[in-house]
């Protein structure tokens, strides 16, 4: 009885989702948390200004790296798209993995919100 029920669960190729996201979004997708990360270890050691370097050298590292980014996004959305295999969850995993290092450019550019 239990296999009957196993049957009736959709795989992924019956959902329409892909098998494969490529690494570069997900790449792009841990590059925030893994920033905040650094950030947190390098403020242990060195009196607090360690996280504040790391804050503002992985902004600037997305002023060269987001416009590269969103290059290829654009590019292997077209080619996913010509190939039919575009569905909802790689658009979906594509614009979350360019939003959260755009926002995070904005929070470097605006030095968290500060006024000064």
């Amino acid at each position: 009885m239990p296999e009957k029920e196993l049957e009736s669960i959709p795989t992924e190729k019956e959902n329409g989702a892909p098998l494969d996201i490529t690494p570069i979004p997900k790449i792009a997708l841990w590059y925030v948390p893994f920033s905040f990360f650094l950030m947190f270890l390098a403020s242990l050691g060195s009196g607090g200004f360690g996280g504040y370097y790391i804050f503002i050298y992985s902004g600037m590292c997305l002023v060269i790296l987001l416009p590269i980014y969103s290059v290829y996004l654009v590019f292997l959305t077209w080619q996913r798209y010509k190939n039919g295999t575009l569905t909802s969850y790689v658009v979906g995993i594509h614009l979350l993995s360019f939003i959260a290092p755009l926002f995070y450019l904005l929070l470097v550019f605006t030095f968290n919100g500060s006024p000064a």
